[in-house]
């Protein structure tokens, strides 16, 4: 039976009890009057509560308490600005259907605090500045940040907590994260300058799944960004993907995840970024087109990323998770460090014929449930897998039922893991259009960030070289597209 939780209930390879030994916390969140009057507060508080609803099995209920203000810009989507702050928050998450959400006056007995901005008796703190941010066991007022990035940040770190502590890991790990050197501090970092530069036309985020959600979530919330930026994904909505794509709700069911999350987007925003959605990826050869600028790759499959690479964008960065670590890579320099294909092995294809079979093999029930995420009917759906007629309900049916009827396990998957990961692409694109002096480079390319043991030496920015067997890169290649993207590279 699908759920919200089925994603998130395994143990993440061991690390974890099993959710049948957990006991589901009451959550409750307060915020300060003067947090609750600033876009960072704001914004921390948002993420949040919208994390927190999604944490079904690890959270039983969810109650806020905020004084009363006004939205601000790049805070709430789909909620005008200006409007009342607590209902902007509550909304979206009682929409996710999973906890139950509430305002505090409806509280059950509190078993877990979390504080934002001078308030008592918490068991844990938000902190955050422009990009960084954590989690502290004392009270303190935020520190007026105007971008994203520490906020979202800090809230993905408490629901960390919370995520861990029914699961047998009770320990509280006081830390911040800086997103602009990449390193895990107990320390408050460096508030390193607001440097968001202008975007460019030529902006492609590719996958718009619970990565790729948050990281276009921090680019609407950055000031200052303008121009277009293509979102691209060929799935649709399904109710597994409520437990960590921040920009879906159970009205997103069935419906294409790129025009979901772009119309979600419309309006609110802290910049003037415009988005233009696809189903699918774009395919045609390079050399027709115009160099891609700046690529993101935020998919979850391997030949996703093979088809990407072959796109030969002059800069590519990749965002993952895999069970408790997120990664963040910066693909070349061509030849000596990684690319979006390096060690990442393709996964087995499933011809189309197969993917008929498959659906048409399934029970009743399962035939029934895919046809209602796809937002049709079964008889239509029957119809189509049995006359293999092509038409656009290819283009929305065989990438879900391969995601569906795959046959492999589906790997365990946390919101706060998500938008970790997916906000670190997001600050990472914003300080290259920048040109600022980020941390990743042609030398360090690649960070690592295992939240079951924060101060792991495998974290922070590192070498990921390229390799040797690569389809795209390795050792002996010499194809046209191989030559092309290290002409392009050589002219950033």
């Amino acid at each position: 039976m699908e759920s919200i939780e089925n994603r998130h209930s395994g143990t993440a390879g061991g690390v974890l009890v099993t959710s049948d030994q957990s006991k589901p916390l009451n959550v409750h969140v307060s915020i300060s009057l003067y947090a609750s009057g600033t876009v960072a507060g704001q914004r921390a508080l948002w993420m949040l509560v919208n994390l927190l609803a999604r944490a079904v099995g690890a959270v039983a209920s969810l109650t806020v308490s905020c004084p009363e203000n006004r939205l601000l810009p790049g805070v709430s989507p789909g909620h005008a600005v200006g409007s009342s702050l607590l209902p902007s928050v509550l909304r979206p998450a009682q929409q996710i259907n999973g906890v139950p959400v509430a305002p505090a006056a409806q509280a059950p007995e509190r078993s877990f605090v979390i504080g934002i901005g001078g308030v008592d008796d918490a068991q844990l703190y938000l902190t955050f500045g422009d990009w960084w941010g954590g989690i502290t066991s004392k009270s303190g007022e935020d520190s007026g940040a105007i971008l994203p990035f520490g906020p979202y940040i800090a809230a993905a770190h408490a629901v960390r907590e919370v995520f861990r502590a029914p699961r047998g890991r009770t320990e509280l790990v006081p830390l911040s994260y800086d997103s602009w050197q990449h390193t895990t501090t107990t320390e408050i970092p460096i508030n390193h300058p607001p440097v968001p530069g202008k975007l460019t036309s030529n902006l492609l985020l590719a996958g718009v799944g619970a990565v790729g959600t948050a990281t276009i979530l921090a680019l609407w919330a950055t000031p200052g960004l303008e121009g277009t930026v293509q979102v691209a994904d060929a799935d649709t909505v399904d109710l597994t993907n409520l437990n960590r794509c921040v920009l879906f709700d159970t009205s997103s069911i069935g419906l294409p995840k790129a025009t979901t999350a772009a119309n979600a987007l419309e309006f609110g925003g802290a910049g003037t970024l415009t988005w233009d959605p696809h189903t699918g990826l774009a395919r045609e050869p390079p050399r027709r087109q115009q160099p891609l600028e700046l690529l993101l790759s935020a998919v979850d499959k391997n030949r996703s990323r093979l088809a990407l690479q072959r796109l030969i964008p002059t800069t590519a960065f990749g965002a993952s998770t895999y069970n408790l670590r997120a990664s963040l890579l910066r693909a070349g320099p061509p030849g000596a460090r990684a690319c979006l294909v390096c060690h990442n092995p393709l996964e087995p294809e499933i011809s189309d014929h197969e993917l008929r079979e498959r659906y048409l093999a399934a029970d009743t029930e399962t035939r029934a449930r895919l046809a209602e995420s796809l937002a049709i009917s079964r008889v239509e759906l029957d119809a189509w897998a049995r006359t293999a007629r092509c038409g656009e309900l290819d283009n929305r049916a065989l990438p879900f039922l391969e995601e569906e009827l795959d046959t492999q396990p589906r790997q365990f998957s946390v919101g706060y893991l998500s938008v970790l990961a997916g906000v670190l692409l997001a600050a990472e694109a914003v300080k290259e259009r920048a040109a600022s002096q980020g941390s990743l480079n042609d030398d360090l390319n690649y960070v690592s960030v295992q939240t079951v043991g924060p101060w792991s030496p495998r974290n922070g920015a590192t070498r990921y070289l390229r390799q040797d067997d690569c389809l795209f890169c390795g050792t002996g290649r010499s194809t046209a597209m191989l030559q092309i993207w290290k002409t392009r590279f050589s002219h950033r």
